[in-house]
């Protein structure tokens, strides 16, 4: 659901948030990896442990993924099929914590923000409805796409006519580091996700933090900088 038109105008020269959703805005991950587990034999998968995800954290994605025996190809299937059953879940996942408040302290400050994902539309926006988030983002962005997240970051920005050089991407995973960088946006690494601060590191980003106000600090920062 879009802002309402009269507060368009304070937005003028802030930065735009673009936010990823699983393990960045929701605590997707431990439903993932249940539903993962409760679905991995009909794939030829063993299950994961929760010593073993605290390991997989510190991989980047294609790592993560040839640690487990997952190929591209089954990434796909696999991805989609996790989605589905996560439906009928979404409303028992949680905020991650403090990230409510820092949301809402971002819009307040008239940064604008949307959402980019590949989980589903309807998932996206039943949970930041059942959270009270949805006002706060001007787009949402969401499905499985041909084009790679790069893309997909270029052609919202064309979409909502903002500059890659007032953007920053919020993301939980090493590739959402990647595609930020090769789309020419800032990238802003969140380390409560899928990916720790470890792994994080390998991709560059502009800004690491470990919390949610430290979220809003590097955002403020960049504002900042940026008009200058």
């Amino acid at each position: 659901m879009a802002p309402p038109a009269s507060t368009h105008a304070r937005h003028g020269h802030k930065p735009l948030l673009i936010f990823d959703f699983d393990g960045t805005l929701a605590q997707t991950l431990e439903a993932g990896i249940a539903i993962f587990n409760e679905i991995s034999p009909s794939y030829g998968l063993k299950p994961v442990t929760k010593e073993e995800v605290q390991e997989l954290r510190k991989l980047n994605t294609r790592a993560l993924l040839d640690h487990v025996g997952v190929s591209r190809l089954m990434a796909v299937k696999l991805g989609a099929h996790i989605r589905r059953l996560l439906h009928e879940r979404i409303e028992r996942v949680a905020l991650i914590p403090g990230i409510g408040d820092a949301i809402r302290e971002l819009w307040n400050e008239g940064f604008r923000l949307g959402v980019l994902s590949s989980n589903s539309a309807d998932n996206v926006r039943t949970f930041l409805q059942h959270h009270h988030l949805l006002d706060c983002f001007g787009f949402i962005e969401a499905g499985v796409s041909l084009f790679g997240k790069q893309q997909r970051i270029k052609n919202v920005l064309k979409k909502v006519r903002h500059s890659p050089t007032n953007t920053m991407y919020v993301g939980d995973e090493t590739r959402d580091m990647e595609a930020a960088r090769q789309a020419g946006v800032c990238c802003l690494a969140v380390c409560w996700g899928v990916n720790g601060r470890e792994a994080m590191l390998t991709e560059g980003p502009e800004y690491c933090v470990e919390t949610p106000p430290e979220m809003v600090i590097a955002a403020r920062d960049y504002a900042l900088k940026n008009n200058h």
